[in-house]
């Protein structure tokens, strides 16, 4: 692509496979709590799980809650909520952020179009997931060795898609608006985000039914080998 020197990538849902990891773990948390002999079937756990985290990740995303209170409350509320004793949350909660990451999937093609796009330009990531969890994934994934800079909103002290994680990120890859371009899967965050900012952007959209704002969309990672 004319012009463009560094491509940012979103994680979660872009590159790392979030869904396939988290319900992988659930069923593990499942079975070492023995839930199976409450109410709760391995569905509606799951389920409940997305429904509260989904919430809190947008409050997390609007500052209007912090890592900890996640950590704290997700697996309280996804409990107490399906008639779970509360009492194993923190057993739950702790063993979610310690294995979770630690999963090795990537989205389909995520790793064809890494070895691609390496070769020919600058790739970082800025993400809005915790530091440690977000070390352990691309490490566990093995896609660690293909990102010049890894911003999380720890390290930047702002939240996609506020604009001050957007120019942090810029500032330490060394790069600016005109030669760099945003790809992630999320409208708000990501794309309105980085737009808003006044960077180009892809939107990675596997489904094929969201809209966005994005100069371009795309359903696999194989298009981004004509893409760029």
């Amino acid at each position: 692509m004319k012009g463009i020197k560094h491509i940012f990538f979103d994680l979660d849902h872009t590159l790392w496979d979030y869904d396939r990891s988290a319900q992988e773990t659930l069923l593990e948390i499942y079975s070492q709590l023995e839930l199976s002999t409450s109410s709760i079937t391995e569905k509606k756990f799951i389920n409940t799980f997305y429904n509260v985290n989904e919430k809190l990740w947008v409050k997390y995303n609007n500052s209007q809650i912090d890592r900890e209170y996640i950590k704290k409350e997700r697996f309280n509320e996804i409990f107490s909520s399906t008639g779970v004793d509360v009492g194993q949350s923190k057993m739950a909660s702790t063993y979610f952020m310690n294995h979770c990451s630690l999963k090795p999937y990537l989205m389909e093609d995520a790793l064809t179009a890494l070895n691609y796009l390496s070769n020919r330009y600058k790739l970082h990531i800025i993400t809005n997931g915790f530091l440690d969890a977000q070390n352990r994934k691309l490490k566990s994934s093995g896609i660690d060795t293909f990102f010049k800079v890894m911003v999380t909103s720890e390290c930047a002290d702002s939240r996609k898609p506020s604009p001050e994680i957007f120019e942090y990120s810029l500032k330490e890859a060394g790069a600016s608006k005109a030669d760099s371009i945003m790809i992630g899967d999320n409208p708000r965050t990501d794309i309105q985000g980085a737009r808003e900012y006044g960077i180009k952007t892809v939107f990675y959209d596997p489904s094929g039914r969201k809209r966005s704002l994005a100069d371009f969309t795309i359903q696999s990672h194989m298009e981004l080998l004509k893409l760029f």
